[in-house]
């Protein structure tokens, strides 16, 4: 006893047949009637949208002799030989296995006969993308100008891999993918032409697996349809496709931005051990982050791999602490790279497990705080100076005031230095910038020398908006600081010395454009640093020593500076 996929079954006979592509069909049929017929198509869409049935419709109604006015009939002897197969003049070929250059040649051959009853010779390319690239040019002569009674259609779920010379010699028709109340009611009709007894939620949930695909969701009816001892219902799918209920996915999802690493291992394990697929729960999981994902950005995307409940608890899940779009991302990057791992994983839970602890860690590692500098602000004068800080401990009157700080407020750490400013909020000055050069120049030559070099040669001209102008002698070394790598080295530098996150900006100036630090020759503005800026200064200069690299180049290592008292 023969059977036949419920697919194959109800695969579409007639334009009417075609569900959501009343963009194509329309064409087509204005096409026939008009007697304008292509002489090469390319279909291309998502798998199980209709490519090749809307090729075999075309065949049919092109070469139709039924009495109608709207091809094809499916009665004419005609439109019989193409349905059941029989016909010499629908040519269908798989461009998987006949792929090179040889089976192009038979091809071309082949199209100069005449057809055997029919008007036109339809050859039907599947696959066409996997096609040789020798193919292809020998394709190309025949497919510009083939004979008159021939029809090309091409299909492919890959239209950018075919080339650009076969691009522009067909007509382009983007089949779309189905949603879900199209697939459901392609599915209702087959389950009452069948007698299928199933819930509108089971055939709900199929659709949704179909995932834009009719033959996909037809296939999973026909798969649950071979247990016909009881009715078909969310459950009884569920359970057949190894599939955990939604309800299971968001307390996991749940559970994992919350940090509560043991319950999310608990119902991953609770999943295996009721028959989930391992596959199909990372695809699940994938699906409801997505979504979160979507719903915090705001995006007006449809959301029809999910049931609208599951949307709304969603959407309640998001108003908890903890749901940001940023941890969200990195979520997904990790239940992505798990699915990778899942092909060659020994236990196949254990990249789930994996990859839920590592969402729970960068939730950890990521959970809000006040930020360092507005807490300093506001927090009172501590009562005594730190030990760190010897710069405070009998501090003369008379000394100015320190720029980093008003009277009253605590002095900032030494390597939190701020620019002058009014409260607490940092200001950069070019004074400032200017004050610190050196130690800027310093540190950058420790992380790279060659840059270290760019920047000695030039000094700061100006400050605003938070950008500092730097300026150079020459173009090449203003081009050459201002990459992307050099330059964000640069920026980073200048924020750790300065306590201050700014950006930079290379700018050609003349050798007299570029101003030496007020009184060269002199300390720069001693009064803009700390005691511990000038030691980390002078230490920075004893590490770029000559003397010192020599040294380094030869195995040593500088372990630790010691400043006599005049130094310091």
């Amino acid at each position: 006893m023969t059977s036949q996929a419920l697919y194959n079954r109800w695969r579409s006979q007639t334009f009417d047949d075609l569900l959501g592509q009343e963009h194509i069909t329309g064409t087509l049929r204005n096409q026939i009637r008009a007697g304008r017929i292509g002489h090469a198509y390319l279909f291309t869409g998502v798998r199980g949208t209709g490519k090749t049935s809307t090729a075999r419709i075309l065949a049919k109604a092109v070469n139709c002799v039924g009495d109608t006015d709207d091809p094809p009939c499916n009665v004419c002897h005609i439109c019989q030989s193409i349905t059941t197969g029989r016909s010499l003049d629908l040519i269908e070929i798989d461009g998987a296995s006949n792929r090179g250059i040889d089976e192009i040649r038979e091809l071309r051959e082949r199209v100069g006969f005449v057809p055997q009853e029919a008007r036109y010779k339809v050859y039907v390319i599947d696959e066409v993308h996997m096609l040789t690239r020798e193919a292809f040019n020998g394709l190309l002569k025949t497919l510009e100008e083939p004979p008159q009674h021939v029809i090309f259609v091409l299909c492919t779920t890959e239209a950018y891999r075919l080339p650009e010379t076969i691009l522009s010699r067909c007509q382009r028709f983007d089949f779309r993918r189905a949603t879900v109340p199209v697939i459901v009611r392609k599915l209702e009709r087959i389950c009452a032409s069948e007698g299928i007894e199933a819930t509108p939620e089971a055939l709900d949930y199929l659709a949704r697996r179909g995932a834009g695909s009719f033959r996909d969701a037809e296939s999973l009816l026909d798969q649950v349809a071979a247990y016909a001892g009881e009715p078909i219902d969310l459950a009884f799918v569920q359970r057949v496709l190894g599939a955990a209920s939604a309800d299971a996915v968001t307390q996991l999802i749940a559970a994992m931005m919350h940090g509560d690493a043991a319950l999310g291992l608990s119902l991953v394990n609770a999943a295996m051990d009721q028959g989930a697929d391992p596959r199909q729960f990372l695809g699940e999981i994938l699906d409801q982050l997505r979504a979160m994902l979507l719903l915090r950005v705001g995006s007006q995307e449809p959301l029809e791999a999910l049931a609208p409940t599951t949307v709304a608890t969603l959407t309640d899940l998001l108003h908890e602490e903890g749901f940001s779009a940023a941890l969200l991302v990195k979520a997904i990057r990790i239940f992505q790279t798990a699915g990778q791992e899942l092909r060659n994983a020994v236990r196949l839970q254990l990249p789930l497990e994996l990859a839920l602890v590592e969402v729970v860690v960068e939730r950890g590692e990521a959970e809000p705080g006040p930020v360092e500098p507005p807490r300093r602000a506001v927090e009172p004068p501590s009562p005594a100076p730190r030990e760190a800080r010897p710069r405070s401990q009998g501090a003369p009157s008379s000394e100015p005031p320190r720029p980093v700080a008003e009277a009253g407020q605590a002095e900032p750490e030494p390597d939190r230095a701020s620019a002058p400013a009014q409260g607490a909020a940092p200001q950069l000055t070019l004074d400032w910038v200017r004050g610190k050069w050196r130690q800027v120049v310093g540190k950058v030559t420790n992380h790279n020398p060659s840059v270290g070099g760019l920047v000695k040669d030039a000094y700061p001209l100006r400050v605003a908006n938070g950008v500092v102008t730097i300026g150079c002698g020459k173009p090449f070394q203003r081009d050459t600081l201002a990459e992307a790598k050099r330059s964000s080295l640069v920026e980073q530098v200048m924020a750790e010395v300065l306590g201050v996150p700014c950006r930079i900006e290379c700018v050609v100036a003349p050798p007299d454009a570029l101003l030496a630090p007020p009184g060269e020759g002199q300390p720069p503005d001693e009064h803009l640093f700390s005691e511990a800026d000038r030691k980390e200064q002078r230490a920075q200069e004893l590490r770029s020593h000559p003397a010192v690299k020599a040294l380094e180049q030869r195995g040593g290592q500088v372990t630790k500076i010691e400043l006599s008292e005049d130094e310091e």
